[in-house]
């Protein structure tokens, strides 16, 4: 996974190899405008479970499928 850079919320539970699906907007914003490919990292968050670190695992021009990976520690 290369450095996390982009953060995107997401409305889904987050957790240790939780797939999350993307929407076809937010997919649009990484794949299309942020060039985002296979295996990039991305920082997820919820406004519960905390920001997590999660990869891409499927990018399409319309969606897309995320992997959390771990937690990334509080400030």
């Amino acid at each position: 996974m290369t450095e996390a850079k982009i953060r995107l919320y997401v409305d889904q539970a987050l957790a240790a190899g939780q797939p999350v699906a993307l929407d076809e907007a937010q997919a649009n914003y990484l794949f299309n405008v942020m060039r985002l490919a296979r295996g990039a990292g991305v920082r997820l968050f919820n406004g519960r479970d905390g920001e997590w670190l999660a990869s891409v695992e499927q990018a399409g021009k319309r969606a897309g499928i995320l992997r959390c990976e771990t937690p990334k520690a509080p400030l």
